[in-house]
This record gives C-alpha cells, structure tokens and sequence, in this order.
C-alpha cells in the first residue's frame, strides 16, 4: 500500500508548480485567534499526510513563503471522483495558528505534454476546505465543495512522510531560519498609570532551533496578571513578593509554555483587572528578515538524547557525552520526568554601584540544566562572574530602547550554541559580579 501511495504523490508533485504560481497572492483567512494555547503550523508541517480512514487518498502539504512575508500553504487531495477515477484538486491559502484555510482548485480541460500558456489559468474554484491539527502528526480536514460525491464532510488525517532531517514542535523554533545564529534581545517595560511603582524586561533569545522568550517583573502589588504581546493575551501569571515572570521556549520544556507566536515587532503589556499596568510603548523587539526556516517529531517537547537527568535513570549530573557538570555541592541531582526544579536569588548590592541590581536563576529538568546570571542599572560594559572565587564567564551589558542597561550570561548542560557550558555547580557557592576588581553584587546561592 505504501508504494502505491508514492507513486499517487508523485503523480501530484510533479509539475503543478505553473497552477499554484498565479494563485499565492491571493487569499487573507480570518486572522489569528487569542492566546494559541497549542501548536502553530510551521514548515515541518510539509510532508504527505493521508486519510487514515480511507484507501489511497490524502494530501501533499507544503507550507511556503511569500515575497509579502505572510505564511500561506499548497496542497495538493489525490482522491477519486464518484465514477471511481483518480482525480486531485489544489488548495491555497493561509496559516493562522493550529490551521490552514484553503480554497479549492480543480484543474481541467489540459492535455497529456500540453505547451504552458501563462497567460490562461485552467484552474477554476469549486469549494473550501480547513487543515485543523491537533499535533505534528495529527490533524482534520473538513471540506465543502460543488463536485458530485464530495459535498462536505470531515475526516481525520496522518502525516506518514515529512523534510528529511526536521524535528517538528510546533513551535516558532521550527521557523528559525536555515543561517541562524545566537541572537538576544531586552525590552523595558514601564509603569502605565500612576500608583503603579512596578517596572520589568521582556527577553528574547535564540540559538539554532531553540528560542525562549520570557518576562519578568518587580515591584507590583501581589496578585494575577496577564501578559499581552500586541493585541492578544498570551497567559497569566502570579506576582508573590512583589516578583512574577512568564517563560516560554519552543521546543516546548518542562516549565516553559510552548512559546507559539511572535513576540518581536510586537508592543509587550501586563494587565492588571483594570488593564494595562506595565508597557514597552512604541519600544518594540527587532524582528530578523529572514523568511525561510530550519527546525522529529516530538509533539512540543524537545530534548537531549545525550543528556538526561531523570530520576529514574543512573546517570546524575552530566550523564552523557560531553563531561557535564562536576563538583555537586548539594540538592538535587535528577528531577522525575516531567518535573523541574527553579531556584531564583536577589544578588545583594555591596555599595560600589549604589543603583546596580541582578539576579541568578538555577532551572533543572529531565533533560538539561541552565544557570543564569543578569544586571542592570549599570553602567554599559562589560562585568566578570565569579563563582566560588573562580571567574566563569563575562557578562556584557546593553543599553535597551528606554535607556535602562542590562545584561545577562547563561550557562547550559548539555552545551547548545550561543550559551557556555555549564562545567560547574554554582549551588552552595558564592556568586559575585564584578567591575574591575571590585565586587558589585553578591550573594551565597542555595545549596537546595
């Protein structure tokens, strides 16, 4: 059966790239929905996809760019007509979230090695139909046409044949593009109104296939609040002790929410019941222009084969390839799967910079760990970290939209690009931040 799938496929690819070529710049959809809280669409969505209810029929998908920037979507229903005939249609349209919204084509009336004509379409519209997935192998398709015998209906679908080499999340990391490199942001954010005392940043960091996007925030009053990238609620938070934060990363981790949209370009916000309380304004995040994109099929959750520090496993810190973390001082050394550990401090200001704050972060999950150290209020420059009187890394400061200066250094076992290796354990040592010789923010980290 699988060969016979391949050869209908085949049929279908081969080509129908001069019917689609004069029908991508057309088509608009209804426009994203309020706070995704599942996947998007990407381009490792292409691929075969077939009706797993039905023989020999599905779906070549293509998810493509356009010079406009938008994300649209071909694809090509190898089916049979009602005298039992071989017959396709094409459908164009785009991608908004979990979703493609497509129009309909059937192509007619076109010999065997007939000579193009590009200026006459063969292609005529004869219904709709909605892609709506539900994972990166998993999806429907519900369908309205004027053909005989395909009226409207819905059927499940299977994706069985995708991009060589991709691992699909479902996340904006599978967008990356194909020359990314290390790449990070910072964007202030400010109070709105008066009585509201709070301020926080908003940070945005990518490496190849990996991005994470978080916000945090300081000095509101206690309670819940949600997060607004342009127009649409991203999800809530609490704020305890006066300190919140939203995490997001794709691929997916224990931890983070799947971070599905796009934050660059956007205006940043935290809302209180009586709406905004904390905002980046007319300060907004550089978006890249790239347009094509790099990214298994994990549904959301990337990992490390090398590396894992599941509870269940014997290989502790560092249990992999590539030496990990050595000298454990305490705590935890695995995590149930599923589960992860935070431990977040206040670095203490020892008086040479009166205005200077920070703080530094321990995250652990069943598959990596990260240590992150960050200031601000500094001057621009650059400030070595020490960690049990050993200088570890460097940590170089910016000045964001607003003016505010920040800066911030991670480290991450396994080792991914644009991060250090995280070679130590910072737990129950002292963490010092530096200008020059002199100590500028301490603190003695958790030893649990």
């Amino acid at each position: 059966m699988r060969s016979v799938r391949k050869i209908l496929v085949g049929i279908l690819i081969f080509g129908l790239a001069s019917v689609s070529s004069g029908l991508l710049a057309h088509g608009s959809g209804t426009g994203p929905s309020d706070a995704p809280e599942g996947i998007i669409v990407t381009r490792h969505f292409s691929g075969l996809w077939e009706q797993s209810e039905h023989q020999n029929q599905g779906f070549t998908l293509h998810v493509v760019h356009q010079y406009s920037g938008e994300r649209t979507a071909v694809a090509f229903w190898f089916t049979f007509g009602e005298d039992k005939e071989p017959t396709w249609l094409m459908g164009q349209g785009p991608v908004i979230d979990n979703r493609i919204e497509l129009d309909l084509y059937r192509v007619s009336d076109v010999e065997f090695l007939q000579q193009k004509n590009p200026d006459f379409s063969f292609a005529e519209i004869v219904g709709s139909a909605l892609m709506e997935f539900d994972s990166c192998q998993t999806g429907a398709v519900t369908y309205n046409t004027d053909l005989p015998g395909m009226v409207e209906g819905t059927f499940p679908i299977e994706q069985f044949g995708w991009i060589l080499n991709t691992h699909c999340s479902g996340g904006m990391s599978d967008d990356m593009p194909v020359d990314a490199v290390h790449g990070h942001q910072g964007l202030a954010l400010t109070s709105t109104r008066d009585g509201i005392d709070g301020s926080g940043h908003a940070w945005f960091e990518s490496y190849p296939n990996h991005v994470e996007f978080e916000v945090e925030t300081e000095g509101l009053p206690d309670g819940e609040y949600r997060l607004y990238v342009g127009m649409y609620d991203r999800g809530g938070f609490s704020v305890q002790n006066g300190y919140g934060e939203n995490k997001f990363s794709s691929p997916a981790e224990d931890g983070h929410m799947l971070l599905n949209f796009e934050p660059r370009g956007q205006r940043i916000e935290i809302h209180d019941n009586m709406g905004a309380v904390l905002s980046s304004f007319d300060n907004m995040m550089e978006e890249d222009d790239h347009s094509q994109y790099r990214g298994g099929h994990d549904n959301g959750h990337g990992q490390d084969d090398d590396h894992d520090y599941a509870c269940d496993d014997d290989s502790g810190m560092g249990g992999g390839p590539g030496g990990g973390m050595g000298g454990h001082h305490g705590g935890d050394d695995c995590v149930e799967e599923g589960d992860f550990i935070e431990v977040e401090v206040n670095l203490e200001n020892s008086g040479v910079l009166v205005e200077a704050e920070g703080e530094a972060e321990w995250e652990m999950n069943s598959h990596r760990i990260k240590f992150s150290v960050e200031i601000e209020d500094v001057p621009v420059g650059d400030y070595p970290l020490h960690v049990g009187g050993v200088e570890v890394g460097v940590i170089r400061t910016f000045a964001m939209h607003s003016g505010e200066v920040f800066g911030r250094i991670s480290f991450r076992d396994p080792e991914v690009y644009g991060m250090e290796h995280l070679d130590f354990d910072p737990r129950g040592q002292k963490i010092e931040v530096l200008q020059g010789a002199s100590v500028i923010l301490e603190v003695d980290f958790p030893a649990e």
